[in-house]
């Protein structure tokens, strides 16, 4: 978020919490308790107006390129032993 900070948002965690939500900074690189709450906030907002948290953009984009990947092999086995340009041609219907 761009701007100062000049707002404050106060509420009690149970000690079991507060350590839960500190180990959670340790791991995630964030500074603060208030650093991480202002990122689990801004994702659900992001959620509810339809943002794709980039979790998922990049689990999506992983299974496009593992897709990508499967079909290259499958078109290198088909055109494997064919003269190149012969094989091309069969896989996109003209020369390139």
């Amino acid at each position: 978020m761009i701007g100062r900070k000049n707002r404050m948002v106060s509420f009690r965690l149970s000690s079991v919490e507060y350590e839960l939500y500190r180990g959670a900074c340790v791991a995630a690189g964030v500074r603060s308790l208030s650093e991480l709450a202002r990122a689990a906030l801004q994702q659900v907002v992001d959620e509810g107006n339809g943002k794709v948290p980039v979790e998922d953009q990049l689990r999506d984009l992983r299974e496009n390129v593992q897709g990508l990947s499967t079909a290259i092999r499958r078109l290198a086995q088909k055109l494997d032993g064919e003269d190149a340009a012969t094989g091309l041609e069969r896989a996109f219907g003209s020369t390139v």
